[in-house]
């Protein structure tokens, strides 16, 4: 009796609630008896920084422009802006609390200032009918509201591109896809935009976690700003194309570069091959202080990344097998012999395991679904080689 009244219950549903109008926003309503009518003449386009200097800047940026002469409306739409001087910026940005929100400026100024920094300007011209025009401009209007503005900031899933391309979709009732994803992660499309700082992007590798090497989907792959670009520059709106034109208001300017003989692998390598021949050529079986630094470091970063891990809402920050060879008990191996002169077997025995640990992860690294940033390998190599000789020696010696 009870699967026949859910089954009666479910058709009434399905029969009769898609015929019921949905409720409209009492507040949205107002807003818009409110607004000013577009005219025949207004435009809307996509706003696009290429990437700057700044570390913030590092990706570029997206907006939604609105332009109606008539009404001497001039509008830049922006869901990039953030506080510097909210209490524990840095706290709540990690844990995923850190709240974005959309400001609007006046375009023509904000994008002569963005040019003049060296940021390249493209603009897509929205190819909307007037309605579509008035709805877009109403929704940002509505989303500017004190009550709508924030939002909770995530590096990938809600951004400063995915907010004007949910907007956009909103208006034109269809999807906006990036037709070329569907091969790449990720991680791999973030990559290109470590070419030129690779410290950072070094950095960022160590943070990101295995959620970022899945591969990305047609609408997702919109999180990047010169990809949410290309995905509105080839969508459609009914039977006819979404732009009509793309502007280029600014050319970028060439950005600074890392000398690749100072990126991470090469500072690695070269430094731990400098290590390895000046322990050759003093003849010395071990240094205690730079070893105790080695695992010091390795260790306090493994624990910072596990805590981190855990800690962060984040997805793009969860499960992160870099923990696998940054193993947080490095720490108390680090601190032992920086503190303590005398022999201790138990030690002796861990730095068996940290070696087993370095030449296991190599290979298998190449079968985790995660990636790595190079410049891992010479790191796990100082660990496996200085674990190797502190077993050999078997003893502890007084520091140098």
């Amino acid at each position: 009796m009870t699967n026949i009244l859910r089954a009666v219950c479910l058709g009434f549903y399905l029969l009769f609630v898609p015929s019921v109008p949905a409720a409209v926003d009492p507040a949205r309503a107002a807003l818009a008896a409110e607004l000013p009518r577009l005219s025949s003449g207004a435009a809307a386009s996509l706003i696009t920084y290429s990437p700057g200097e700044e570390l913030y800047q590092a990706f570029g940026h997206s907006a939604i422009r609105i332009k109606d002469d008539s009404l001497g409306m001039d509008r830049l739409y922006n869901y990039g802006t953030f506080d510097f001087d909210t209490p524990d910026f840095y706290l709540k940005f990690a844990h995923g609390d850190l709240l974005y929100q959309l400001s609007v400026t006046p375009a023509n100024e904000e994008i002569q200032m963005v040019g003049a920094n060296g940021q390249g300007v493209t603009e897509l011209m929205l190819n909307l009918s007037l309605d579509q025009k008035q709805q877009l401009f109403e929704a940002l209007e509505y989303n500017l509201l004190p009550e709508n503005r924030f939002y909770r900031y995530d590096f990938i899933f809600d951004n400063c591109s995915t907010r004007p391309r949910d907007v956009l979709e909103q208006v034109f009732g269809a999807p906006i896809v990036e037709k070329e994803a569907g091969a790449l992660t990720f991680r791999h499309m973030l990559n290109p935009y470590f070419v030129r700082m690779p410290w950072i992007g070094f950095g960022l590798s160590l943070l990101l976690g295995v959620n970022v090497d899945r591969i990305a989907g047609p609408r997702e792959a919109c999180f990047l700003p010169a990809d949410l670009e290309r995905a509105v520059e080839e969508a459609g709106n009914g039977n006819q194309k979404l732009t009509t034109e793309r502007r280029v208001i600014f050319e970028p300017k060439p950005l600074p570069r890392t000398p690749i003989l100072l990126s991470p692998f090469s500072v690695f390598a070269i430094g731990g091959a400098a290590w390895f021949l000046f322990w050759l050529l003093r003849r010395r079986g071990h240094t205690d202080w730079p070893t105790a630094a080695l695992f010091f470091v390795f260790g306090a970063t493994g624990s910072f990344l596990l805590a981190f891990s855990v800690w962060s809402r984040l997805k793009v920050l969860q499960i992160n097998y870099n923990i696998a060879w940054l193993v947080p008990t490095h720490i108390l191996a680090g601190v032992w012999l920086l503190i303590f002169r005398r022999s201790w077997t138990p030690l002796r025995w861990y730095f068996v395991f940290a070696a087993f640990v370095g030449l296991v992860f190599i290979p298998v690294s190449l079968l985790l679904p995660q990636e790595y940033n190079l410049a891992i390998y010479p790191l796990i190599a100082l660990v496996v080689w200085r674990s190797s000789v502190e077993f050999m020696s078997g003893r502890i010696s007084v520091r140098e």
